[in-house]
């Protein structure tokens, strides 16, 4: 084969691997808004919701549903928990388990905080957030200011520092929390 032709067959080839369509380019995401129904974001592709795996923080989870669940402990402890995007949270946090928590990007947000300083600062972001904590401190403070609705319930010095939605805080034994109970004050579409 001259140089010529060797010129020309590499130029061919070059050329031939532009035109080449990837299969995967139409998967690529970077969260699960961007997949088509019945997928879900993960490791930057659309998969399957049956067959990807959790996504972290989630220690189990039921990727059909969305629903992401999270359990934390003094033993095992989370760090900060960042729920994955669009996923319906639940973290259990036990003593020292877990720092902050962000529900911010949630699709519901469902957090039981139990024992001294089991939780860091939980901050709900705009979906339904629910809190549950028991024990001195075990929610330094809890943030559902934007949440569509958000019930909080403490014992004792369990929540020091709370910040609820307009109007939507009933007084309790332990002092005032919030509650989607006032008129007014559950704003969500969804359960």
């Amino acid at each position: 084969m001259t140089a010529r032709a060797a010129a020309a067959t590499a130029l061919f080839a070059i050329l031939a691997a532009c035109a080449v369509h990837r299969q995967s380019e139409p998967y690529a995401c970077t969260t699960t808004r961007d997949c088509k129904e019945a997928r879900v974001c993960a490791e930057g592709y659309c998969v399957d919701r049956l067959s990807g795996t959790c996504p972290a923080p989630c220690t189990s989870c039921d990727l059909t549903t969305m629903a992401c669940n999270v359990e934390c402990s003094a033993a095992q402890p989370c760090g900060d928990v960042q729920c994955p995007a669009g996923f319906a949270c639940t973290v259990k946090c036990s003593s020292g388990g877990c720092g902050a928590i962000d529900c911010a990007q949630a699709s519901r947000c469902t957090v039981t905080c139990t024992g001294a300083a089991a939780c860091g600062e939980i901050q709900c972001g705009s979906a339904r957030c629910a809190a549950s904590c028991s024990g001195a401190r075990a929610c330094s403070s809890i943030d559902c200011g934007a949440s569509c609705a958000c019930d909080v319930a403490c014992n004792g010095s369990a929540c020091p520092i709370q910040t609820c939605p307009v109007l939507c805080s009933v007084a309790t034994g332990a002092g005032p929390v919030c509650s989607s109970t006032p008129p007014g004050c559950d704003q969500c579409f969804s359960p």
